[in-house]
């Protein structure tokens, strides 16, 4: 099938399904028709359309492609959007400083229980010095008695040591404990901050409402707490420097 303009040449797509067809040459402007024989010079009198391009188009439908998406990401909305990531954040934040606070007091009464231990240890171990069937000191004999002096002299040299490491160990972990506590805060303060300002976004879009009356009682009890605790700060320094 001749698919070329038989005037200047110029190329078009063309097949069987188009015979029939008339076109305009968009090089020569010569009228075409679409024979089995393939493109003649159409010399009818009817007015042919002019084409849209220099090569011969279909009138088969554009099949347009569907903008791929960049990835699943994240749905903000589905996690309450920017509200949401606050009080996620702000919660992680409290309870993770809270409990390093949980965790200092643990870690306080471990080494004086230690140091408790000590000193059972050493009070079982001298009672096991008593010779067999005698329960208290003052059934010993003289004999027996030196032998328990001596004894309890070497227990006496074996666990001082040990129970003064024990001592200088809990201050240590008190005083390190004691220490650690301003940062704690720092991070229960910034937890909280967050905590108040997701559940105010919370308040302030439109959200479910259940998810906005949770929102309305954790402001509200945060809200109360700091009076509570501001009160309390008061009425330590006012019995501090003597007022009322």
């Amino acid at each position: 099938m001749n698919n070329t303009c038989p005037t200047c040449g110029a190329l078009y797509n063309v097949a069987a399904k188009d015979i029939g067809r008339r076109l305009k040459c968009k090089k020569c402007s010569s009228a075409l028709t679409v024979t089995e024989a393939g493109l003649v010079v159409d010399d009818g009198s009817e007015p042919v359309p002019a084409p849209r391009s220099e090569t011969y188009e279909t009138d088969e439908p554009v099949i347009t492609k569907k903008k791929k998406s960049s990835g699943p990401g994240m749905n903000l909305n589905a996690i309450g959007g920017v509200p949401g990531i606050l009080f996620g954040t702000g919660v992680f934040f409290v309870l993770f400083f809270t409990f390093l606070q949980v965790l200092a007091v643990a870690a306080n009464q471990r080494a004086a229980e230690y140091e408790q231990k000590l000193v059972l240890d050493e009070k079982v171990m001298l009672r096991e010095k008593l010779p067999k069937g005698k329960n208290e000191v003052s059934e010993l004999t003289a004999e027996e008695r030196t032998a328990y002096d001596a004894a309890k002299k070497k227990l006496d040299e074996e666990f001082i040591p040990k129970k003064k490491i024990a001592a200088e160990d809990k201050q240590y972990t008190e005083i390190g404990n004691k220490r650690s506590r301003l940062y704690e805060g720092y991070g229960a303060m910034l937890g909280f901050m967050l905590l108040s300002v997701g559940c105010l976004g919370f308040l302030l879009t439109e959200r479910a409402l259940l998810l906005r009356i949770v929102a309305g009682f954790i402001l509200t009890g945060m809200v109360l707490g700091l009076f509570k605790i501001a009160v309390g700060a008061a009425a330590g320094f006012a019995a501090g420097v003597g007022i009322g």
